[in-house]
């Protein structure tokens, strides 16, 4: 019986042989999962650490100088100053105009415009009325709804500062045009 059982058992051993194979055969595949995973974890980390470390410096290289490009033209169309401070500014009486459209709307803007310097800004107190003749011709072509609306100030602007700069001996004697307020009733 000893031989017997010692068969058996040797059978059994084999039989549970292929078993244990499957196990580990898919052990294996799990851990090279595991593996590339980790691989993958562990380089989308540097690449956000980088980033993180040094996102500035990148963003400068490549794309600085295109940003730099864009702040000038937009700084060129507002007639502002490129270094230096703000330059001396002309505060204009408030317009109180009828609004366009078919309401009984009217509207107040108060507005200020940066000159050059104070030698420009003594001609410019001497043409007050023509300056507000043109600026008061933009404003009142206006609807409610455009001078209620906060994103379309600076499209308002740029309008009166190109009414504006024909005004002037050189188009870089006006700087910008501010809006310094407005109220509608």
């Amino acid at each position: 019986m000893d031989q017997e059982q010692k068969e058996q058992k040797a059978e059994e051993k084999t039989e549970a042989k292929p078993e244990k194979q499957k196990k580990t055969e898919g052990k294996p595949i799990k851990k090279g999962k595991m593996i590339f995973l980790l691989v993958v974890l562990v380089f989308c980390g540097a690449i956000g650490g980088g980033y993180f470390m040094y996102g500035d410096v990148i963003i400068k290289k490549y794309f600085g100088k295109q940003q730099e490009g864009q702040a000038e033209t937009q700084s060129g169309e507002n007639g502002k100053k490129e270094k230096g401070g703000v330059g001396p500014i002309l505060a204009l009486e408030p317009f109180v105009f009828n609004l366009s459209g078919n309401s009984a709307r009217f509207a107040r803007v108060s507005l200020g415009i940066e000159l050059k310097d104070p030698k420009i800004m003594e001609e410019a107190k001497k043409m007050v009325p023509a300056i507000r003749d043109k600026a008061l011709s933009v404003l009142g072509t206006k609807v409610p709804e455009v001078l209620m609306d906060v994103n379309q100030r600076n499209e308002i602007k740029k309008e009166i500062y190109g009414s504006l700069k024909d005004l002037f001996k050189n188009g870089e004697e006006l700087r910008s045009v501010y809006i310094t307020d407005i109220i509608i009733q």
